[in-house]
């Protein structure tokens, strides 16, 4: 995963049409005779790719299907069905309209099936990153570029979602659970669940690049990705305003470390966000948790510090990509009333071509802890002595994810998955027995991704 402006979703697959094969027009072959070799299932879609890249327009089109399930413990057991279409389309303007340095991108969502972690676990680290509401449509980012300084600098406007950019692992991207992309712990604590998938809101973005490994970034969004209207909220046709503004900085350094003979790369982030939006005391936000008489308080502004560090350990003979990579990441919340959660990591290990014959093959092992606000501990102790109940008290919820990628051709990939997912939302109280704990959850599934 470059620094460059690139989207940073983890199950899409960019595809130039220019590395497509093609077919002389007298031959009317097919694009490619062997389906399982093609780069995409359909292919050059009947000659569309190759016309359409006279113009500067490349599109990637993705499905992503997931089988997955609780199998012990959580609020109920069951397997759900949840997947993604997802289309991106990108303009260089450059070659379609002589506008040096310019692009436009746009992409759309068709979200499909359920919501596993609501319905059947209660936790807050979501156990697909594709779960959300079902939307038939969703528009996603929609956004205008212009490059300068030799692409050194890009200036970036529209519809924008904070984690196509920011807190990106290229490690970290292998695995299922939603958290270890945009951490939960941040979705769970900002206005309208934060400016990420699927939820873009309107900004201006600003990267620098001064050297090929130093890269900053910078932007400022609306405070909250969800307008009044939540119908059009669900279509991605909201363009949310005057909710705030959400300011994020982030420096990254890529240094190419050598190790004898061979090159390991690495990748290292600090950054931080401040949101000047209103934002309302812990005991009014979705936390698993219901009281009687909530602290009925509103602040101005909420901010949160983090670092990333991801490094390849070790690289087999004669490869560039086959070895050992690992990641760690934290954040930091400080402010415990308006914070649901104050401390989150997340850190993983992951290996590209364990086995002899499939040197694209990823396995990883990977582990999150977020920390829940010790300031519900006093409204809860009162409301347990008020009211003679036993609610538990609030610690850290955890998650261990072991998944397996396996590409079975350059258009479709195979991924089962395990996770197991401790303290859900930090022993939030069953919904039919406020006195009990979630307990903890199995969670089994396969990922199937299909690049059309």
């Amino acid at each position: 995963m470059s620094l460059s402006l690139e989207s940073s979703v983890g199950f899409a697959q960019t595809v130039s049409a220019a590395s497509l094969p093609r077919t002389a027009p007298e031959e009317s072959k097919p694009d490619t005779p062997d389906l399982w070799n093609k780069n995409t299932l359909l292919g050059d879609w009947g000659g569309l790719r190759p016309l359409l890249d006279n113009y500067g327009i490349t599109f990637t089109l993705n499905q992503t299907s997931d089988y997955v399930g609780n199998t012990q413990g959580g609020m109920r057991q069951g397997f759900i069905y949840d997947g993604l279409l997802n289309l991106d389309v990108d303009v260089d303007l450059s070659k379609s309209l002589g506008w040096r340095g310019g692009r436009f991108h746009i992409s759309g969502y068709g979200i499909q099936g359920q919501d596993l972690s609501t319905n059947y676990i209660g936790n807050m680290m979501t156990a697909t990153n594709v779960e959300s509401q079902p939307s038939i449509a969703k528009l996603g980012e929609i956004w205008l570029e212009q490059r300068l300084l030799d692409a050194r600098i890009g200036i970036r406007g529209g519809l924008l979602e904070a984690d196509r950019y920011y807190m990106i692992s290229p490690t970290a991207g292998v695995f299922i659970n939603s958290t270890f992309g945009f951490p939960d712990a941040w979705e769970v604590t900002m206005p309208g669940g934060g400016p990420g998938y699927p939820n873009a809101t309107p900004g201006a973005l600003l990267t620098f690049q001064p050297t090929a490994a130093w890269t900053l970034t910078a932007s400022i969004m609306n405070g909250s990705p969800i307008g009044p209207n939540t119908s059009s909220t669900r279509y991605g046709t909201e363009f949310p305003v005057g909710d705030g503004v959400l300011s994020w900085a982030e420096t990254a350094f890529t240094p190419h470390l050598q190790l004898g003979t061979k090159t390991l790369p690495g990748t290292y982030k600090v950054g931080g966000w401040y949101n000047s939006a209103r934002v309302d005391n812990v005991t009014l936000v979705e936390s698993g948790r219901t009281f009687t008489n909530p602290i009925n308080q509103n602040y101005r502004g909420q901010y949160a510090l983090y670092g990333l560090l991801d490094q390849a350990l070790w690289r087999e003979s004669d490869t560039e990509n086959q070895g050992l990579n690992s990641f760690f990441r934290v954040t930091y919340n400080p402010q415990q009333n308006r914070n649901l959660v104050t401390w989150y990591f997340d850190t993983g290990l992951a290996y590209t071509g364990l086995f002899d014959g499939r040197p694209e093959d990823v396995i990883g092992l990977g582990f999150a802890w977020a920390k829940i606000t010790p300031y519900l501990s006093g409204p809860i102790a009162a409301e347990n002595t008020v009211a003679g109940t036993q609610t538990p008290m609030p610690t850290a919820e955890s998650l261990i994810e072991l998944t397996y990628q396996a590409p079975i051709s350059p258009w479709l990939s195979l991924q089962p998955f395990f996770q197991y997912a401790m303290s859900p939302a930090g022993k939030a109280p069953m919904p039919s027995n406020p006195n009990q704990a979630i307990p903890n959850a199995t969670i089994v599934g396969v990922r199937a991704n299909i690049s059309f």
